[in-house]
This record gives structure tokens, C-alpha cells and sequence, in this order.
């Protein structure tokens, strides 16, 4: 989702706009009839006045000829039903925006969902080629800029028609000729608004780009505060951001600067208009082809007729806004999912997990796993240790499905996990990674996260077991103290010790454990295997480590080198290869 992307198009945004309104067209139609009638009422009641001023104007020629009076009957009727019409179409306009603003609020409550959704169903490629705060903008900032566009659109432009419609029809009944006028004016001021638009609508695109990728660079500054400030980097940090916000300025400043040119040319065109209807009325009234009750009927049509054009201008930045996130918005939602097209589900696990000579890589250039094979028994403990980018947590995702081999197959009890339901297959197995996932609740519920149907004595005796009751009875408020954001409230140790217990409960046969002991002190780290020691037990555990102190009394350890096994067998035998493991050990050992 960047950039240079190819554009999804005005009729096709339209189009996805036009099948979301579709999904509620009774409330749309409701809201469409509501503004005919609000309408209707409102371009009948000039000529009703212009009849009343008429009135006037004969009654008082009336009383200075000594002929007669004004007519305060039909007078009073028809400034009556005047008033009576303005009444209902401003009861009707309010019936109007109460369905369109709750309608539009169940569309982007719907669309929240559905983008929520489909970034819970991204494949992992996408995940990890797209930035967060990207991610992030369009799920915040582009619903919001698009419910203000939608919200707005709908009711300008359907209220604009309609009223364009029928004053321009009550304008010709009138007079043709100076109907023509007006129309050759708006339509000249048309024109140029046409032009202004389409030269802005780049900059309201490039603006969106620009906000998201800048999204992206606030969350990556804020989650590596520690990092900037060690390396006094600071400085950088600001100038890279200032580059960033002036960009997103010099685009954000033109995309209005152009669209509100178009309020001073609907200014312009209005008073063009007036002009025109004081000549050509004036010329008319002398020539007694028009009253001047219809030529004041005239300025009012004037002013429907224009004033709606000038409010669809004064909201085209927001329009043109609310596009370009549709734009966005519509193209994350055709982001392709997570493929899963099996609905077999994992019965029972038995026996063993192979691996037969799988092959994978990020790229069709590089490959990270090439050609690696493995048997686990079910019960074993493995051990995966290598140099950084040997493919180590890249094995872990091909077991868990968040990527598929590229050629091989691994199996569970002889059949291909391919054959299996993503979800049904990751309900085998529990994980505790190196980087701790906490949300900010108490540490009760981060815990039972892992078994919501654990109860409160088995909570505990996972806590003991993970060697983390004693510091959470600790906090003052125990297992109800709550997490603040980032758990910075916690030790990193005590974080960990908390994934464990989590882990614990949720009492998986087949447990993946990646780095989990990395970043602690060795006080720490001898809490933390202890509590992996009970986790484990007689599962079937896939270690990943860097320390191979955590490793020696695995099963069978797995020394990974470009995707390949370049050693595998006991502590003991690879002490005997005096390989890798060996200088390893030795290397690790003399640095502590």
C-alpha cells in the first residue's frame, strides 16, 4: 500500500461508496424523500410571497386611487401558508439530517469493523511489509475524514439537485429569458470550479499519504525512546519528523488554498446574478411583461438557486478529502486474507512432527530455510540455536502456518498441516515469545487471556508455577493491580514470568518458546527457566534460544546455518563434535 501503487479510480471509489449506501438504501430513500419535500416547500414559498407583495402594491395603488383597499384576506392567507410550508420543510430537513447522520454512523461503525477485521485476517506477508502507523491512519483518520465527507456529500449534493431542479423550473415559469442569464453565469463559475477542483484532489492524495506515513514515524518514535535517547538521537529524530510534517504541510496548505478559491467564484456568480435580475427585472417591470412581486420572486429563486451550489463548494475540501481516504480505505479492505481453505480440524496429536525437506524464503531470491529436515517425537523437548538470520524463528512461523513452505511438507502424525484449518491447527500450541504481549488491564485478566474459562484457584497455581505469584501479591493491589500502558510498571523479567503463567493455562500439547529468556539478568533468567522448566513438563516444546545455557538438557539440539542443519544431537554429543555449539558454549561462558 504505498504510493506508486496503481490508483483505484474516482468510479470504482464510487462505486464501493454507492454498495455501502445500498446495504441501508430504505433509510437513503427515506432521506432522499424527506429532502424533496423540504424542497418543494421551500421554492413554493417565493412565489406565494411574490403573490403577497403584489397584493400590497395593488392595495396601496388602490388606496392612493381611492379604488379600493388591500386585500388582508387572501393576504393573510397566503403569508400563512407561507409560513406554514417554511415550517414543515424545516421539520422535514431535520427528519432528514437525523436519519442521514445516523445512517452514515452505522456505515463507518460497519466499516470500522470490516477494516478491523481484515487487519486481524491480513496474510503475514502483508503485515510485515505495510508500517503500523499506516495501518493505524486509515483505521482512525481516514473513517472519520470519510464519515465528514459522506455525511456532508449526501446532503448537499441531494438537496443541491433537487433544489436546482425545481427552482430552475419555477425560474422559467417565470421568465425564460432571464433564467437563461443566471444559468450562462453559473455555469461559467461552474467551469472554473471544475478546474480548481480537479488541480487540488493531488494534493488532498498526496496530503493522506503523507499523514499515514508520518503516523507510522510518531508510533516508531515513541516505542523506541530508550534507543533515541542512548545514542543522543534526538536531534535526528526531530529533523527526520520536521521533514516529514513540512512535507505534509506544503500539501496540506495548497489542497486548501485551491478549494476554497471556489467560495470567492460562487460569490462572484451570485452577484452576477443579482445584477442581472435588477437590469433585465427592471427593463421587464417597465415593459410590463413582469410584476415587481415576481422580480423580488426572482431574487429569492437567486438565492436558492445558488446558495446550495455555493454550500456543495464550501464542503468540496471536505468531499475531496473524504475521496481520498475513500481511496485508501477501500483499498485496504481489497486486501487479499489469509488463505485457509480447509475446514479439516486437528483431532488429537499422538506421535510425532516431521519435517521433510521443507524450503522457504521472504523472497524468490533468498532462501532462509533450504532443504531441512527433522522427526520430533511427541513429548520432546528441541532445542533450534544459530546464528542471527539462520532461519530460526522463520522455522517456528512455517509450524504455526503464519507462512507456508515453499516446497516440502511438514506433518503431524503423517498428514500434511496444510490439510488442516489454520485455526484448528494454532489451538495446538501455545507460545512465549521474546516480545511480551500485555494490554492494560489488571494482571488477572492478562493471565486468564490464555483460558477465559480458567478459574481463580487454577490462575494462581499457574502464577506459582510460573514463579510469579510472589511478586504479584507484592503490588498493593495483587492480582488486581492494573497494567499501564507498555506494562512499564513491570520488569521485563516480571512480564515475561506473567506470558509464562498465561501460557500455563492454557495448557497446549505443543509449545513454542522464542527467545524467551533474552534481555533479563541472570537472577532473573534462572526464575524464568524454572517457570519454562514447569511449563514444558512432558510437552512437545520447540526452543529457540541465543544463551545455550538455557538449552542443555534439551532432547535434542538443532545448530541452524543458512536454513540448513549444520549440527544436531544431546548437549553432551555436540560438546564432542567441538563444532559450532562447542565454541559457542565456550565463547558465551568466558563472557559472563
Amino acid at each position: 500500500m504505498d504510493s506508486n501503487n496503481e490508483k483505484m479510480g474516482l468510479g470504482r471509489i464510487i462505486k464501493n461508496v454507492l454498495r455501502l449506501m445500498n446495504e441501508r438504501k430504505l433509510k437513503f430513500i427515506l432521506t432522499g424523500i424527506c429532502a424533496v419535500i423540504s424542497v418543494l416547500f421551500t421554492i413554493i414559498s417565493p412565489l406565494l410571497l411574490g403573490d403577497a407583495i403584489n397584493i400590497l402594491i395593488e392595495g396601496a395603488r388602490n388606496i392612493i386611487n381611492h379604488t379600493g383597499t388591500i386585500d388582508y384576506e387572501r393576504l393573510f392567507y397566503l403569508l400563512f401558508i407561507t409560513a406554514t410550508l417554511y415550517f414543515i420543510s424545516n421539520l422535514v430537513s431535520y427528519i432528514q439530517t437525523y436519519y442521514l447522520t445516523k445512517t452514515t454512523s452505522e456505515i463507518i461503525y460497519s466499516l470500522r469493523q470490516k477494516m478491523m477485521n481484515k487487519a486481524i485476517q491480513m496474510p503475514m506477508e502483508a503485515v510485515d511489509e505495510n508500517q503500523i502507523g499506516d495501518v493505524l491512519s486509515r483505521l482512525t483518520n481516514d473513517i472519520d475524514t470519510l464519515e465528514v465527507g459522506l455525511t456532508s456529500s449526501f446532503l448537499e449534493i441531494t438537496t443541491t439537485i433537487i433544489t436546482i431542479i425545481g427552482t430552475l423550473i419555477m425560474m422559467i415559469t417565470i421568465n425564460a429569458w432571464l433564467t437563461l442569464a443566471i444559468v450562462a453565469v453559473v455555469l461559467l463559475s461552474s467551469a472554473l470550479i471544475a478546474i480548481v477542483v480537479k488541480f487540488s484532489q493531488k494534493y488532498f492524495e498526496k496530503q493522506l499519504f503523507i499523514q499515514g506515513s508520518t503516523s507510522g514515524q510518531i508510533e516508531e518514535i515513541f516505542s523506541s525512546q530508550e534507543v533515541i535517547r542512548t545514542l543522543n538521537y534526538e536531534n535526528r529524530a526531530i529533523d527526520d519528523f520536521n521533514d516529514n510534517v513540512d512535507e505534509w504541510y506544503n500539501h496540506e496548505w495548497k489542497s486548501r488554498f485551491f478549494s476554497s478559491l471556489n467560495t470567492p467564484i460562487m460569490s462572484l456568480n451570485s452577484n452576477l446574478g443579482y445584477v442581472a435580475i435588477a437590469v433585465l427585472g427592471s427593463i421587464s417591470v417597465l415593459q410590463g411583461t413582469m410584476t415587481l412581486g415576481r422580480v423580488l420572486s426572482f431574487f429569492e429563486y437567486l438565492k436558492n438557486f445558488t446558495e446550495p451550489i455555493e454550500n456543495l463548494t464550501a464542503i468540496i475540501p471536505h468531499l475531496q478529502a473524504g475521496m481520498a481516504s475513500a481511496e485508501r480505505i477501500f483499498e485496504f479492505l481489497d486486501m487479499e486474507v489469509e488463505e485457509n481453505p480447509s475446514q479439516k480440524e486437528l483431532e488429537r496429536f499422538e506421535n510425532e512432527i516431521t519435517f521433510d525437506n521443507i524450503s522457504f524464503g521472504y523472497t524468490e531470491d533468498e532462501k532462509i530455510i533450504d532443504n531441512f529436515s527433522l522427526t520430533v517425537k511427541k513429548g520432546e523437548k528441541i532445542a533450534i540455536i544459530g546464528e542471527t538470520g539462520a532461519g530460526k524463528t522463520t522455522l517456528i512461523k512455517l509450524l504455526t502456518r503464519l507462512y507456508d513452505v515453499d516446497s516440502g511438507e511438514i506433518r503431524i502424525d503423517g498428514v500434511n498441516i496444510n490439510e488442516y484449518d489454520k485455526h484448528s491447527l494454532r489451538s495446538y500450541m501455545g507460545m512465549v515469545l521474546q516480545e511480551i504481549w500485555l494490554f492494560s488491564d489488571t494482571i488477572e485478566e492478562n493471565i486468564r487471556y490464555g483460558n477465559l474459562d480458567t478459574t481463580d484457584d487454577e490462575l494462581i497455581a499457574a502464577s506459582k508455577k510460573a514463579n510469579a505469584d510472589k511478586f504479584i501479591r507484592q503490588h498493593p493491589e495483587g492480582y488486581n493491580t492494573i497494567l499501564n500502558e507498555d506494562a512499564d510498571n513491570l520488569s521485563q523479567g516480571q512480564k515475561q514470568l506473567l506470558t509464562i503463567a498465561r501460557a500455563i493455562i492454557s495448557n497446549k500439547e505443543i509449545l513454542i518458546l522464542d527467545e524467551a529468556t533474552s534481555n533479563v539478568d541472570t537472577r532473573t533468567e534462572m526464575l524464568i527457566q524454572e517457570a519454562l522448566d514447569n511449563l514444558m513438563g512432558n510437552k512437545t516444546s520447540f526452543v529457540v534460544a541465543h544463551r545455550l545455557s538455557t538449552v542443555r538438557n534439551a532432547d535434542k539440539i538443532i545448530v541452524l546455518g543458512k536454513g540448513r542443519v549444520i549440527e544436531q544431537g544431546t548437549h553432551d554429543e555436540l560438546l564432542a563434535l567441538k563444532g559450532y555449539y562447542y565454541n559457542t558454549l565456550k565463547t558465551q561462558e568466558n563472557s559472563y
